[in-house]
């Protein structure tokens, strides 16, 4: 992928922890380096990003806001510059502040943030009160988040339960996403939104209003206590796979590295 970088965006602005900071203020650095696909640009200006323009809004960010962190101020800006900016693919900021309050000799303090977009699917599934009311509410949600975009929606199917069998049916689905959100963002999106449906901690595998599962986000391979990516029950779980070979039949499992549409018929054999 093509970049472009801008470095030394000059600012004087108001973050920081210190009161002084949020009163005084001072001079920041930006550096940014952004992702495009330059080779349909056509010597057309609207084919491409504009990087004076880009430098204008970047400094008008860091004017405009007030963040005790950089972090913050730098995943803000990052976002921003991706939402308004569809051509721009990834994202890097760069923030100088060599005049941080640090009482030992230094020359400068840079924090480095990297955003992109990412291709992720979610799988949704319902077993209690209205089930189909209860997925669309996942639909409703993205649609009112400027962070995420839903690209494909499989059928909702109906699905006899998994493990626990003295249970009814499910409402099962899958959905294709574009997000700027990271894995951890996402988490936290998916399971802000089962609380609004009403779900509450039952047995493992039991009754739910709702589920929000991330199945997979790209390419990635995240093995942590609180999400695993890609969700390791994928492969068992026809309810999954139906409706995912519905609208991504050629998907690659990253760990596995068969297509979607292959592990379902592998699954089919199995049972």
């Amino acid at each position: 992928m093509d970049k472009i970088k801008i470095s030394g965006i000059t600012v004087y602005a108001y973050h920081g922890v210190l009161q002084s900071e949020k009163e005084l203020g001072q001079t920041l650095f930006i550096d940014c380096e952004f992702a495009i696909d330059t080779s349909l640009c056509n010597d057309k200006i609207e084919n491409t990003v504009n990087y004076g323009e880009v430098s204008c809004v970047i400094a008008s960010f860091c004017r405009e806001n007030r963040f005790d962190l950089l972090e913050t101020l730098a995943n803000k800006l990052s976002i921003h510059l991706l939402l308004n900016y569809p051509l721009i693919e990834e994202v890097s900021i760069t923030i100088h502040k060599p005049h941080a309050p640090i009482s030992t000799p230094f020359t400068d303090v840079t924090l480095t943030v990297t955003r992109r977009y990412n291709t992720c699917y979610l799988g949704v599934g319902s077993n209690l009160g209205d089930r189909k009311s209860n997925l669309l509410l996942v639909e409703h949600e993205i649609e009112n988040d400027e962070n995420i975009i839903l690209l494909k929606k499989s059928s909702y199917i109906e699905t006899e339960p998994y493990g626990i069998l003295n249970q009814p049916n499910f409402m099962n689905g899958v959905l294709k996403i574009r997000t700027v959100y990271t894995p951890k963002e996402l988490l936290y999106f998916c399971k802000n939104i089962e609380k609004k449906a009403g779900r509450t901690k039952t047995r493992h595998w039991g009754e739910r209003t709702l589920d929000v599962d991330i199945l997979f986000y790209g390419d990635m391979i995240y093995w942590k206590d609180d999400l695993k990516i890609p969700h390791p029950e994928i492969c068992k779980r026809e309810f999954v796979l139906k409706p995912f070979v519905e609208i991504e039949p050629y998907f690659i499992h990253p760990i596995e590295h068969i297509n979607m549409q292959s592990l379902l018929q592998r699954l089919k054999k199995e049972i």
